[in-house]
């Protein structure tokens, strides 16, 4: 991703409260591209004190309202090179991070324009096995025997550095023998996603976006985030109805019991009460 300083200040449109603290934190984002919530807010901090004036306000710090204030500032000035910050929760930990994603390039040899094609082929070759896969995850070694199907004489050897190659820059991550795409992938290539998996593809009926695993019902099929779930069932009724089509799910609060959220989960997926006059056809892998 080409750095913003390249780009000429007038074509871009920059508010007067622009400051090197935000010329900062985006630096960051640019160069991780992926950053948890709890680090985003450390190193905000860390900025906001050694440029803050105001010696009073310096040593109260700052609120995570100042940095998500900051991160629609730097919104602004970077909507014109088709880039924005957004934050997102990852689908399986309770985690959530602020993404740097391009909004309107998606098309996979673009953005990953540093692999070569070999190594795109590679990526291609996973992202379908996943996004068609009945878990939204394949097997470790599922994923290194794809060596056969790939072109070039690729060895499970070249799969497995190809495979720790895309972890390393978080487009894929390993856990418990599992390969899964990483929430930066998700959002980033949501569009190509939705448009080449459109038969397979899974959308949360509670946020209305891609979901590759969570809470599934046994009733209609709909699949919905385990954060959303969380959100759509906490207060005081916990009710545990499908917000599709209205089943019984005692097992729905189960699922997200002893998952610590982030306490500031987003807001806007409504709760339970909220939602009793509103139903929905649940989309489900085919």
């Amino acid at each position: 991703m080409a750095a913003v300083e390249a780009t000429p200040r007038n074509m871009l449109r920059v508010p007067s409260n622009y400051r090197d603290l935000h010329k900062r934190f985006l630096q960051i984002l640019m160069n991780r591209r992926m950053v948890s919530y709890e680090d985003a807010f450390r190193l905000f901090c860390k900025m906001y004190q050694s440029e803050e004036p105001d010696e009073e306000e310096a040593t109260a710090g700052p609120c995570p309202k100042d940095m998500e204030l900051a991160v629609s500032i730097i919104n602004k000035v970077i909507k014109g090179l088709n880039m924005e910050i957004r934050c997102a929760q990852d689908e399986i930990t309770p985690a959530k991070y602020y993404l740097l994603v391009n909004t309107v390039d998606s098309h996979i040899s673009r953005t990953f324009s540093k692999f070569s094609a070999a190594e795109l082929e590679f990526f291609k070759t996973v992202l379908s096995e996943i996004v068609t896969s009945e878990d939204g995850c394949i097997s470790s070694t599922a994923c290194l025997n794809l060596n056969s199907s790939l072109p070039g004489n690729m060895t499970k050897s070249d799969t497995e550095a190809l495979l720790e190659k895309f972890c390393k820059y978080q487009w894929l991550y390993q856990k418990d023998g599992k390969v899964h795409l990483t929430i930066l992938s998700i959002v980033e290539l949501e569009p190509l996603i939705l448009s080449a998996y459109e038969d397979y593809v899974n959308i949360c009926r509670l946020c209305k976006r891609i979901v590759m695993q969570g809470y599934r019902c046994d009733r209609c099929l709909a699949l919905l985030h385990l954060h959303c779930v969380h959100l759509y069932t906490k207060g005081v009724d916990r009710i545990h109805s499908c917000p599709v089509c209205s089943a019984d799910q005692p097992e729905m609060l189960a699922a997200v019991k002893n998952i610590p959220f982030h306490s500031g989960d987003d807001n806007r997926i409504p709760s339970a009460s909220s939602r009793e006059n509103k139903t929905g056809k649940g989309s489900a892998r085919k």
